[in-house]
């Protein structure tokens, strides 16, 4: 690994040297290669579905690995976005003269060698090498063994299509079955500047206590909606909706319901009506129980504190808004949180009051993508604060460095 490390490392330099009609042609030749190799990588991902199937994977699992002709469709689109985005790399900012007549200026550098480690879904290989290349990063891709033929052949049309224009291990896709090298990776301080882990709990721990390099973590989404007491019905029935089953297995579906006692009469039988149509599995507590029709779940403590990553949502009732925003602080990740109000004072103190990476006011947590929030794609949703908080695109695969021009000054 180290020597494949230092390859990757010098590779790296020759990013620097790319122009953005370079770059370009590179996009505009991945693209060509992923809509060209459709059937191949049809193929071998089904040979990760049919092991999926056999080892009796969950259904959210499977849904994260499945690629169709519609994603592969949204993993060029989003190729061409992060194509058709702004150089940033190489960009000056804040600049001043001070007194002595020094011109002083931040400039976008990016952060050399990135470590990814994620779990299961293989457009991640094509989005993180994407925003790689634009932001002039070289990255190692390590994903999990669920997703070993998808990943490999996402590399090998990846590499063979950058390598007419740069030394194509600017992006290097390990193999997924191999766990052994990843603590390897992990003590490789010198080669590699970063490693982010994108992925469940226990990979993330792993990462934490074994990296010698610093993390940035992309962690579980436990993300919460609260309809207020002055919620429209209706508008909060239809973001419920969308929020939990638009796509379940993915990190910013909510998994827990918090809705206010006052509007509890109003919305619960409406909102019941409509998961249950979508097959989804209510687990509620008391008070949702008594007030609705129908059987239902008992939710236990370990619900308010679980990510399914599947069809099911756990319903609890709260007296108030500060109930709701100590519940969130209790049992949220940092991902994705959403108040659903028509009274601005307490959306305010929701925004306030909730610290995630990103807060909704009256639409779904869903749209807490990278895709969605203009980034094209994204390397993840970062759960912690440095360097990055949220989806991380191309700007935030980058750090600043000052500029100082002078004629001649000297400090006295």
């Amino acid at each position: 690994m180290k020597k494949l490390a230092r390859t990757v490392r010098k590779a790296s330099k020759e990013l620097l040297k790319l122009n953005k009609e370079t770059k370009d042609l590179i996009f505009d030749d991945l693209v060509k290669a992923l809509d060209k190799n459709r059937e191949l990588i049809l193929e071998k991902n089904q040979l990760d579905l049919d092991a999926a199937f056999k080892n009796d994977l969950s259904k959210a699992m499977v849904d994260r690995l499945k690629l169709s002709n519609d994603r592969i469709d949204d993993i060029i689109s989003g190729v061409k976005t992060i194509r058709d985005q702004p150089e940033i790399v190489g960009s000056f900012y804040n600049e001043f003269t001070n007194d002595l007549g020094l011109k002083i200026k931040r400039q976008r550098v990016p952060l050399g060698v990135i470590l990814m480690i994620f779990e299961s879904r293989p457009n991640v290989v094509v989005d993180c090498a994407a925003l790689a290349l634009k932001s002039s990063n070289a990255i190692i891709l390590k994903g999990g063994k669920e997703a070993k033929h998808s990943n490999e052949v996402l590399g090998k049309i990846i590499q063979d299509a950058i390598s007419k224009y740069v030394n194509k291990s600017v992006v290097e896709v390990l193999a997924s079955d191999n766990r052994e090298v990843l603590n390897d990776l992990l003590d490789l301080k010198d080669d590699i500047d970063v490693v982010i882990p994108r992925g469940g709990h226990g990979l993330i721990n792993h990462v934490f206590e074994n990296a010698k390099m610093p993390v940035i973590a992309h962690y579980q989404g436990l993300c919460h909606m609260y309809i207020d007491s002055e919620a429209d019905v209706e508008k909060a029935v239809t973001l419920v909706e969308n929020a939990k089953t638009q796509r379940t297995g993915v990190c910013n579906a909510i998994e827990t319901l918090l809705i206010h006692k006052d509007i509890l009469p109003k919305v619960n039988e409406k909102i019941s009506k409509r998961l249950l149509a979508k097959g989804c599995e209510l687990r509620v507590d008391e008070e949702f129980a008594m007030q609705t029709k129908g059987t239902f779940v008992k939710a236990t403590p370990e619900d308010w504190s679980t990510e399914y990553l599947d069809n099911i949502l756990s319903i609890k009732t709260v007296s108030s808004l500060e109930e709701a925003i100590n519940h969130i602080d209790e049992y949220g990740s940092n991902h994705s949180e959403c108040i659903i109000s028509n009274n601005e004072e307490n959306c305010q103190k929701f925004l306030q009051s909730v610290d995630a990476s990103c807060v909704m006011v009256n639409a779904s947590t869903r749209f807490n993508d990278g895709g969605q929030l203009g980034l094209g794609a994204e390397l993840g949703i970062s759960t912690t604060k440095l360097h990055a908080y949220g989806p991380m695109g191309v700007e935030q695969m980058t750090t600043s460095r000052y500029v100082v021009v002078g004629d001649g000054q000297i400090r006295s």
